[in-house]
């Protein structure tokens, strides 16, 4: 896993602790071959007992990642990231998802579930950090929509402060976390934060 792409998407981004957005609860093998376009899926587990692998924590909404090359989930990383596939009901050894595998999923395949981290409501950074650091490239950087100051062009991190409350006496804080030669922006609203668009253009 790098520490950081210099491309504009949801896995790219800087993998800094403040950033993390689940942790691994347990790994599992399939215990047969997955079909494409199927969304349920069986795994070996005994424990010696009802054999329900909500036993060892797999639960609805655990995010969940092949190891490998099973097209399961896209846009995560295991054990860092939240994916766009997640569990939606259990039942003893078999799992259905939200979404269909993409490609067959061969029997004996790691499956890895992972629970998102459930930020402090008393402390709001930690609840915006990941959707408020975006990649500025020299194209946002020249069409910012708000004064930041001289922003390098990189990974950078963006806090709106609001001044005794009045929303029209904001400031802007930038700070750069990974500085990059050479950015390669996604799509337009990929420059949007928690709080709104700060930048326009790739």
């Amino acid at each position: 896993m790098p520490a950081w792409s210099n491309t504009d998407a949801h896995n790219a981004k800087p993998k800094f602790d403040v950033e993390r957005e689940t942790r691994e609860t347990v790994q599992l093998l399939t215990a047969n071959t997955t079909a494409v376009n199927s969304d349920v899926i069986t795994l070996v587990y005994n424990d010696g007992a009802g054999n329900n692998v909500a036993n060892i924590g797999v639960s609805v909404n655990s995010i969940v990642f092949a190891i490998g090359s099973a097209a399961v989930s896209t846009n995560g990383t295991p054990g860092f990231f939240s994916s766009n596939n997640y569990v939606v009901s259990i039942s003893g050894n078999t799992v259905t998802l939200a979404s269909n595998v993409t490609t067959a999923v061969p029997a004996g395949t790691t499956l890895e579930f992972d629970k998102l981290i459930v930020r402090s409501a008393n402390k709001p950074v930690e609840l915006t950090y990941n959707a408020d650091t975006v990649l500025v490239t020299p194209t946002r950087r020249a069409n910012a929509t708000v004064a930041l100051g001289d922003t390098n062009v990189g990974w950078v991190h963006i806090q709106k402060k609001v001044m005794n409350g009045d929303s029209a006496n904001a400031r802007y804080i930038s700070e750069t976390l990974v500085a990059l030669s050479s950015p390669v922006a996604a799509n337009t609203n990929s420059g949007n934060t928690s709080f709104g668009q700060i930048f326009t253009g790739v």
